[in-house]
């Protein structure tokens, strides 16, 4: 859009300066300014109208040459020559282009032959004696990737893009090695080398400082750590890069969650959610926290729209059936743990938490299958052991009763409880 205002406005005012001076004026005002492809329309225009110009042909070279379209500056060159053979000025533009471009050509052999070292030797030359052509200091970039000096490859890079910011293939270069230590962080991370991941994750922002999913991943990689502070510090700088970006906005909330601020940890579970109204995960993030506050109808609403998104969701349906469970509404809850475990049938924690709905209401014999479903899964699990111990109790299996409290009562946090239950049954109750 600003291009094309930008054009417009250059368009009327060739409208009012129609002589050769002022395009040339215009042209190269634009060229100074460094608004190549500006000047390029101008150039095309002025042509247009003098068609037999030489030195709009040799200005138009020009421009080329700043958009490193060297064959397409050669051509021009030679147009000009032809219009006036005499100006010798055109001729040295010409030769020195055939010079860059000999230069180019010899230099790319010697690289396709594998002699990195010549190569950059020739380069860095031309890169010397053209040190306005971004196209040298490309190709000189490309070599020392090749030769994974990265470090240098991308400040050849970030050269020719300076010289040259409407090339996007130089952006480019420097998002793909960028990508590519990204990449190498991924494999660590996946290996658990995270201080290797780490290191590749910075250098793939060093290069590429707006690279968003970079930062996250360093992020992620701390979050692993349970460095917490440094977790929070990268996505801090990741969101000013972009602030609409959900992942990173909820792991914030996961950060201020595990740290004991819900109330910012909600904060950002809801920045997540306006960023991303599809965002399941993040209203499972908000449900749970705000079951863990007791704030069980809030919770109800988040985990129900994370239900609706995805209707797959096992650990969704199992944190609904708690908030139905605290708030007394056992049918409910059963029919969500029901759902939990079918479509987790592993989720063993799912499993103890149906066996206690049943047992409040009374269904001993289905309380006492889904306390040994978890049991089967999770050995030693002393809230499953309890919730059998209750089953077996209530259907007259002292022993099988014993056994289970005994067992639960193994666990420092279920002691008081089961130790409890056991005097309760050596009284007879």
């Amino acid at each position: 859009m600003k291009n094309n205002i930008l054009i417009s406005f250059i368009l009327v005012c060739t409208n009012l300066f129609g002589s050769v001076e002022d395009h040339l004026s215009l042209i190269q005002s634009s060229i100074d300014s460094g608004e190549y492809l500006i000047a390029e329309v101008n150039c095309e225009t002025a042509i247009s109208e003098y068609d037999a110009n030489a030195a709009l042909y040799f200005i138009r070279a020009q421009v080329a040459v700043k958009l490193d379209r060297l064959d397409d500056a050669n051509k021009y060159f030679i147009k000009a020559i032809e219009l006036d053979n005499k100006n010798e000025s055109y001729r040295l533009e010409q030769e020195k282009l055939s010079e860059l471009k000999d230069g180019m050509t010899n230099a790319r052999n010697t690289f396709d032959r594998g002699r990195m070292d010549d190569a950059i030797i020739e380069y860095e030359k031309l890169s010397s004696a053209f040190a306005n052509n971004a196209i040298v200091f490309y190709n000189l970039g490309r070599v020392y990737k090749v030769n994974e000096e990265f470090n240098l490859a991308v400040q050849n890079y970030k050269i020719a893009m300076d010289l040259n910011p409407f090339e996007e293939k130089y952006s480019l270069a420097i998002m793909a090695i960028a990508q590519e230590k990204a990449k190498a962080g991924d494999t660590e991370y996946r290996r658990q080398e995270f201080d290797s991941a780490i290191e590749n994750y910075k250098n793939a922002i060093h290069y590429s400082p707006s690279y968003t999913t970079a930062y996250f991943k360093l992020a992620r990689t701390y979050f692993k750590m349970k460095d917490y502070e440094n977790a929070r510090i990268i996505l801090g700088q990741n969101l000013e890069v972009d602030p609409r970006q959900e992942q990173s906005e909820k792991m914030l909330g996961d950060i201020y969650r595990g740290t004991g601020e819900s109330e910012e940890a909600i904060k950002h579970y809801n920045q997540a959610i306006s960023i991303n109204s599809n965002y399941h995960q993040a209203y499972y993030s908000l449900g749970t926290t705000h079951l863990s506050n007791g704030d069980l109808e809030n919770a109800r609403v988040a985990l129900n729209s994370a239900i609706q998104l995805a209707p797959d969701y096992a650990k969704a349906y199992g944190a609904l059936g708690t908030a139905d469970q605290e708030l007394g509404e056992i049918d409910s809850a059963i029919n969500n743990f029901l759902q939990a475990v079918t479509l987790d049938a592993k989720a063993f924690k799912i499993h103890y938490r149906l066996a206690s709905a049943y047992n409040l209401q009374k269904q001993y014999e289905n309380a006492k299958k889904s306390a040994k479903d978890c049991l089967n899964i999770k050995r030693n699990y002393a809230p499953a052991y309890f919730e059998l111990g209750v089953s077996e109790k209530a259907l007259g299996n002292k022993v099988a009763a014993t056994d289970a409290f005994e067992k639960a009562k193994k666990d420092k946090n279920w002691r008081k409880s089961a130790q409890f239950e056991l005097d309760m049954l050596s009284k007879g109750f």
